[in-house]
């Protein structure tokens, strides 16, 4: 046993409130500019995809005094204010406002750029959400109550830093297992699979084409996490795919990015 999964496996153990369930209830504490953030979601979207019937994820912008301050320095406006922004979004649809936040990741993070109403209004309307109800939904006065109970949740939660996810069973009375920073896919899985406390059939993911058109932009690193492939058979896979003319490789200063072309 990793001295990661040692402790992990000692925070669990010590917390006797948990008990075996059919669902595990996840809250996802992410700063939009982290790096580690982005890295994490790569491993939520493999969660997502082999336990879909066992878990639910609920993605909340650390809404840590620093992070909307970094939020509000970078704006012009709430019309690209990023915790604004998701707040906005989330009227649409949890998982839609996450696959919006991603699609904003990839443009933000590996380009170093600056949020733009322009970059906000193509990722909405690649996210699936309706961009007429965004910006109306924008200017709405009680998305800055919204960041206050997301505040309120933290505190309750004891969140310090970004990423951190809490784990939860279904009676909403008994403590959280909160993990606090980035790990390797097996410290989650096993959480969730003690939690569950019985066998689980894990879901394959798509095929490459079909994750790289939903995901629009991703890195290698985020396939090999979803696809556990030796790096020379994906480099095989996604060359196929790039002759097919449904992907293009692009790169950046801190690696190799694919494009869906689809």
């Amino acid at each position: 046993m990793t001295e990661e999964l040692k402790v992990i496996a000692s925070s669990f153990h010590n917390n006797s409130d948990l008990s075996p369930v059919s669902k595990v209830e996840i809250y996802s504490f992410f700063d939009p500019f982290c790096k580690d953030s982005f890295k994490l979601s790569a491993i939520l979207s493999k969660l997502r995809i082999e336990y879909q019937q066992y878990i639910s994820i609920r993605h909340i912008l650390n809404p840590s005094l620093r992070v909307l301050t970094k939020c509000q320095a970078q704006s012009t406006s709430d019309r690209d204010n990023i915790a604004l922004v998701f707040k906005a979004a989330e009227l649409q649809g949890r998982s839609r406002a996450h696959r919006f936040m991603h699609l904003l990741q990839n443009e933000i993070i590996p380009k170093c750029d600056i949020i733009t109403e322009q970059m906000i209004a193509k990722c909405i309307m690649n996210a699936g959400l309706d961009l007429n109800v965004f910006q109306e939904d924008i200017q709405n006065s009680k998305l800055r109550d919204s960041l206050k109970i997301d505040l309120h949740i933290a505190r309750e939660m004891d969140i310090e830093k970004a990423p951190s996810l809490v784990f939860f069973n279904e009676d909403v009375q008994e403590e959280g297992l909160k993990v606090e920073g980035l790990y390797p896919y097996h410290i989650y899985t096993y959480i969730i699979n003690e939690m569950i406390g019985m066998p689980i059939e894990k879901n394959l993911p798509p095929t490459l084409a079909d994750y790289i058109q939903q995901k629009q932009l991703v890195t290698e690193e985020e396939l090999l996490t979803i696809y556990e492939w030796p790096e020379r058979t994906l480099h095989k896979e996604l060359k196929k795919l790039a002759l097919q003319r449904k992907v293009e490789r692009l790169s950046y200063a801190d690696g190799e990015y694919w494009k869906s072309r689809i």
